[in-house]
């Protein structure tokens, strides 16, 4: 346990001071578990906390921001304006069902074996008040890709399961 302690404390220093943080910080993520209060979900796959902090969820991916919309101009350099298209697109729908299921909500985040994910974010896995877990709930509406990368595998079976689900029944990005 000390040793992997040292471990996680000697990987994570660089990475901690870079994003401003302290050795409380390093120590605060080393728990296996968390609660804290959602305050913005700014992808569906990453959520803000009280504390400031970035969280990317374990297990999935978002399929991007919502498209720009470009502004078209005529000769004389006046804007075009565009019939307004009345559905929403998809990835405003899955930033919106994000920010309903989890904003203003007092989650648990469990962490795994790897912390940080290849961009070097905190990530962990989201448990919602009343047990269930957002990262699966996102994959189960459609909204997310499954993106599981070894070492952190613990709900994986889970997040296949749900990717599953929404394939079956065709939600979201898996639809026609």
């Amino acid at each position: 346990m000390i040793l992997s302690l040292i471990f996680y404390i000697f990987m994570s220093v660089g990475t901690c001071f870079a994003d401003g943080g302290t050795f409380s910080d390093i120590f605060q993520s080393y728990q296996q578990t968390k609660e804290s209060i959602v305050v913005k979900v700014i992808s569906a796959d990453t959520i803000v906390l009280e504390d400031g902090r970035h969280i990317k969820m374990i297990g999935i991916e978002s399929f991007g921001p919502p498209p720009r919309i470009l502004l078209k101009y005529d000769k004389n350099g006046k804007i075009i304006e565009e019939p307004i298209e009345p559905t929403i697109p998809l990835e405003d729908q899955a930033v919106y069902f994000a920010a309903d299921l989890l904003e203003n909500k007092k989650v648990k985040l469990e962490y795994d074996v790897d912390a940080l994910d290849e961009h070097h974010q905190r990530q962990a896995y989201i448990f919602l008040p009343n047990g269930k877990l957002a990262n699966a709930e996102l994959l189960r509406e459609g909204f997310v890709r499954l993106k599981i990368r070894p070492p952190n595998l613990k709900y994986a079976q889970d997040l296949r399961n749900a990717y599953q689900e929404a394939r079956t029944q065709q939600r979201g990005f898996l639809s026609n």
